[in-house]
């Protein structure tokens, strides 16, 4: 009897060594492809970036690629998205520890008194950044967005960092980044 279940045995452990392999191979595959999928997004990002010139609601014109500060933040946000209201204070934060070394243009995605609800969420939050309306979501779709919030963040025209998500600008390991991007030639 327990030579028959040697082979059965075997084939069992074969097999379940075989299954382990293939769920590695294609976890490092769709890996490497999301990799190369957001080289592909940044490189997008990278081109617009040097042709993008955005007018704030306080009229005055941003081209991009002239901005003098080397890092750039781009956050999508909307006043009825909760998690874009809940990261800025410390997109406030970040703005006023960095000063000139950091320019935050924040694009807001309302389709409806855009404007009165840029001036709301300014002062409701003391927002130290000028904001850009883009109630038809032109600017967003550039930049194939399609949630909010996200923040791009340049470093000299360079995509350095992406959150699609509620981000704490202030996490160290991001404030760690910026500094390594601003002491980089």
């Amino acid at each position: 009897m327990k030579k028959k279940l040697i082979p059965i045995s075997l084939f069992i452990m074969a097999f379940t060594g075989f299954l382990s392999i293939q769920i590695l191979w294609d976890s490092f595959n769709s890996n490497a492809e999301l990799v190369e999928a957001d080289k592909q997004k940044y490189t997008v990002y990278e081109n617009i970036f040097q042709t993008l010139n955005l007018t704030t609601t306080k009229k005055k014109t941003i081209e991009l690629k002239n901005v003098k500060s080397p890092i750039i933040v781009l956050n999508f946000w909307a006043s009825w998205c909760v998690p874009c209201l809940k990261e800025f204070p410390s997109l406030v934060q970040f703005q006023a520890k960095y000063g000139s070394q950091v320019k935050v243009i924040g694009i807001n995605g309302d389709s409806e008194n855009a404007a009165e609800s840029i001036r709301k969420i300014e002062t409701q939050y003391k927002l130290n950044f000028q904001s850009v309306e883009d109630p038809y979501e032109r600017v967003a779709e550039q930049f194939l967005i399609k949630t909010y919030p996200v923040s791009i963040v340049f470093h000299k025209g360079r995509v350095i960092y992406v959150s699609k998500k509620l981000h704490n600008f202030m996490d160290k390991g991001f404030l760690k980044m910026i500094d390594q991007s601003l002491k980089a030639k």
